[in-house]
């Protein structure tokens, strides 16, 4: 689904698209509760799964991406604001690098 979260981003226009893409965004983060085991980030993040399996680090992870680059800077590139928030929320489903554990191979 995360392939699909990134092509619905595009789609956003509107508060009708963003609330489709919150929809979206929470059952993705649901299947993921259900479906992935808590504990394995090699697993969810080879799979594409959900890296964050915590509040804090999902906040940590969408400040630090809304805290630096354009959109920090207030650069917007004329797209909706909403896109660029629901930009923000999506990212947050991955872990910071200094978060993720070591490579086991």
């Amino acid at each position: 689904m995360a392939n699909a979260l990134y092509e619905m981003l595009e789609t956003i226009t509107d508060e009708k698209s963003f609330i489709r893409f919150l929809k979206a965004l929470r059952e993705d983060c649901e299947q993921h509760e259900r479906d992935c085991p808590r504990r394995d980030y090699f697993n969810c993040a080879t799979q594409q799964h959900w890296e964050t399996h915590s509040t804090g680090a999902y906040l940590r992870s969408v400040e630090d991406w809304a805290s630096r680059g354009d959109f920090a800077d207030g650069v917007h590139h004329g797209e909706p604001m909403l896109r660029r928030f629901a930009t923000m929320l999506l990212v947050g489903r991955h872990l910071l690098s200094e978060e993720r554990p070591y490579d086991r191979s």
